[in-house]
């Protein structure tokens, strides 16, 4: 087995035990532990500062210790966390022990990034690599949500916290078979230029309407139009599956056109606008679908820029910042929707239409930026 299909299975692995659970934690703070959608709100804002630090603290670790270690360490540590969560279970020792989680999981997704950028060069090759790796993540995510949603249904979110810290050990002593790569220079120096900082800001646009797939979704869905946590489920499984199926085809359709970032991002900003009209299950499920075509589109051209206008040397703490851009894009477009349903959560127009500017706009600055770095990312 090749490298990029180990990183892919390990990846599977770990998704598959982190998905049962992430797109619920909102929902289930709500829900579950009773506590009010401002409180849930400012969870994401903490979130988000735990991103933050786990970045920045994840790029130097990966840096200095190297992916390998890296990534067997976040692992085990992320177990931890959500085993002591289900101990204890009482809302403010699960909100705690899950930002803990969060930030374990953040270091192992800096060095995952990174590691593939040290084994290929080229966006093209990038684009191929990270491809096939989130095959690997989305076939945990295909069937992930759908057992969670069940779990959650019929058992508890308690019994979601227990399986999903004992699930993510399996991985491992595969995590131990890879090779290892670390980075040079100081331990402070993240030796950053002008191309890479700009790319970050339509980043950030990015990923907060990517990271709607989960607790904005759920809660809409859930509140107004009564679906079942099973049967949003389903819709997550539908995300998952369709990237199994086809992003190695979208990878090798790609290729080297970066510019297509832009037309992703115009169809993430169409997609999310369109939920405003949606009445039944049967309609969300295709929109999914284009949910889904759009993801395939943005998040493997976005992983190989970042990878392309990076230095090598200091890959571990570039790295590092792309995932604080995106984590913190993540959670502050949740804290945000989060923040609008509790004025427009029955004004559907003014929620979604509000939502998807973060893809209009982001697709506009990606078109700007490309244009000024063609002889950067070829």
């Amino acid at each position: 087995m090749n490298n990029i299909n180990k990183l892919a299975l390990i990846g599977g692995f770990r998704s598959f035990s982190g998905s049962i659970i992430w797109p619920y934690v909102g929902f289930a703070l709500y829900k579950v532990y009773g506590l009010p959608l401002s409180v849930v709100s400012l969870f994401y804002l903490v979130q988000a500062v735990v991103n933050v630090i786990a970045s920045i603290s994840g790029g130097i670790i990966t840096d200095y210790l190297g992916r390998k270690r890296s990534m067997a360490l976040s692992i085990l540590f992320s177990s931890i966390a959500l085993l002591l969560a289900y101990v204890l279970n009482m809302p403010l020792y699960v909100m705690v022990f899950i930002l803990f989680q969060s930030f374990f999981n953040t270091v192992y997704n800096v060095s995952s990034t990174a590691i593939v950028g040290d084994m290929y060069k080229g966006t093209s090759q990038l684009i191929k690599a990270y491809s096939r790796q989130r095959v690997g993540i989305n076939a945990g995510w295909a069937l992930g949500p759908l057992v969670g949603g069940y779990i959650f249904t019929f058992f508890s979110f308690r019994t979601l916290l227990l399986i999903s810290s004992l699930l993510v050990l399996i991985i491992i002593p595969i995590v131990k078979i890879l090779p290892d790569f670390k980075g040079a220079g100081s331990i402070l120096n993240f030796n950053l230029n002008k191309e890479f900082l700009t790319f970050l800001i339509p980043t950030f646009l990015t990923f907060a309407i990517v990271g709607q797939l989960g607790f904005s979704i759920l809660t809409y869905y859930n509140t107004i139009l009564h679906f079942t946590e099973f049967e949003v489920g389903i819709l997550f499984a539908i995300n998952g599956l369709l990237i199994v199926a086809f992003q190695d085809l979208a990878g090798r359709l790609i290729g080297s056109k970066v510019k297509l970032i832009s037309f992703g991002m115009v169809m993430y900003g169409l997609a999310y606008l369109a939920i405003a009209f949606i009445t039944n299950l049967y309609v969300a499920m295709l929109d999914v679908v284009f949910i889904t075509i759009a993801e395939m589109i943005v998040t493997p051209i976005s992983q190989a820029l970042a990878n392309t206008l990076a230095n090598k040397d200091t890959r571990g703490k570039q790295m590092g910042l792309y995932s604080m851009v995106t984590g913190l894009g993540r959670v502050i477009g949740s804290s945000v929707s989060s923040e609008l349903m509790n004025y427009y959560l029955y004004y559907p127009l003014g929620l979604w239409g509000s939502i998807s500017l973060f893809g209009f706009s982001s697709a506009v600055l990606y078109y700007i930026i490309l244009r000024r770095l063609k002889s950067i990312v070829v």
